[in-house]
């Protein structure tokens, strides 16, 4: 007699490294994306895109020279895919500019608020240096999610000491931006 499965077991059928390398990626990855792309589920679209096409390419991940070479892979394809969408979509982050020009509340109660001001106030300063100055935005974009110089080198395909000067170069740049930011807000422009 044939026996038919009655479940189908999708994550198992992927491997058990290819899971396991997800799963501890995708920690890191959601973050990242949501930070780039400031939509939650455009974020997740990144990720599971990147996973699919991780795992297209596993084969070529697998015979990469070391587990951070494969890190590194698997972040080039994450940053492709947040290219993607940002060029599918064509979508402009406008909410970060016009809350990083409204004026903060004086009153009391508001640190809530004046957190995501200053958050999108950052935000609004790494876009636009990256516009001037792309691979050091990145730099900082990779450093706020907790990646060392090593592995901003490995997957921007920098040497780390370029990484350590591009992101030293880039936090004076963001000074400057939000200092500029600051005193526009004070002047009332």
């Amino acid at each position: 007699m044939r026996q038919i499965p009655l479940q189908h077991d999708p994550v198992g059928a992927l491997g058990p490294q290819f899971a396991v390398f997800f799963e501890e990626q995708h920690r890191r990855w959601l973050p990242f994306a949501l930070d780039r792309l400031g939509n939650k589920a455009d974020a997740q679209d990144a990720v599971q895109n990147t996973g699919a096409k991780l795992f297209e390419k596993w084969d070529v991940a697998l015979g990469l020279p070391s587990p951070e070479a494969i890190q590194a892979f698997a972040w080039k394809i994450l940053r492709d895919e947040i290219a993607n969408l940002h060029r599918s979509r064509r979508r402009q982050d406008e909410k970060a500019v016009h809350l990083a020009r409204q004026p903060r509340p004086d009153t009391t109660g508001h640190e809530a608020m004046d957190q995501l001001v200053e958050l999108d106030a950052l935000r609004w300063a790494i876009d636009e240096l990256a516009k001037t100055h792309p691979v050091q935005a990145e730099v900082v974009r990779l450093r706020r999610h907790e990646m060392d110089y090593a592995q901003i080198g490995a997957v921007l395909d920098i040497a780390q000491s370029t990484a350590k000067t591009y992101y030293s170069l880039a936090t004076r740049h963001l000074e400057h931006l939000l200092t500029t930011l600051q005193d526009d807000e004070q002047q009332g422009n």
